[in-house]
């Protein structure tokens, strides 16, 4: 049986295009700051890397109508010149149709605190956050994945590139997750436009940076 598990977990990592460590001394790629965003219930700080122009921040609780462990913290940034939004599950209205540019951070509202740490359990998350991405109607499709170590643990990347022939309309996702004391924690780059502009072009490129600056310090 244990044979088995190890052909399992060492199937899953070599199906990914892992790296072992990011390049962070790359400059930025426009002009940035630095933010730290504080963990709910001691669960750590975050330190990264964003564009000057995400000057708005707001948190709050996702609700969802299957109750407290299904609810989500959401942590977002975003330019003050687009519309806020703010997912619930009581009175859900659907995703934006146009002009998103943002940062989530998004982790449970209710987890518990686990004293193995050990950040290899993301590589047997990816293969489940591939297959959630693939059967969700807004991100069907996968331009590239990879578990790639970024300062002291994995990260589970996946990118979404879409086009909308249709509504002439770009949608473009940097989607990471890594785990804190046992807790998967999301990151989601997301831009929604109609523009073909530079923004757009290297939004998933900037994302990718913005991401490898990510450092997590954990609470109590």
């Amino acid at each position: 049986m244990k044979t088995i598990l190890f052909i399992i977990s060492f199937s899953i990592i070599a199906s990914c295009n892992y790296y072992s460590q990011a390049d962070t001394n790359q400059l930025p790629p426009e002009k940035s700051s630095i933010k730290v965003i504080k963990l709910v219930d001691s669960l750590g700080s975050i330190t990264f890397s964003i564009p000057s122009r995400y000057d708005t921040t707001f948190i709050w609780t996702h609700y969802s109508d299957c109750g407290k462990p299904c609810d989500e913290i959401k942590y977002r940034l975003q330019p003050k010149s687009l519309k806020i939004f703010q997912e619930s599950g009581f009175y859900w209205r659907g995703e934006p149709k146009d002009s998103v540019e943002r940062f989530t951070i998004v982790h449970s509202g209710y987890f518990p605190f686990y004293n193995n740490t050990d950040s290899n359990s993301i590589f047997q998350q990816h293969f489940a956050k591939k297959q959630n991405t693939i059967s969700d109607p807004d991100t069907y499709k996968i331009k590239s994945d990879t578990v790639e170590k970024i300062g002291d643990r994995y990260f589970s990347i996946i990118v979404i590139d879409l086009y909308d022939t249709l509504k002439n309309q770009y949608s473009k996702k940097l989607l990471a997750s890594t785990t804190i004391k046992g807790n998967i924690v999301d990151f989601k780059y997301e831009l929604l436009t109609k523009r073909n502009d530079s923004l757009n072009k290297n939004f998933i490129t900037n994302s990718k940076y913005y991401l490898r600056t990510i450092r997590i310090s954990n609470g109590m």
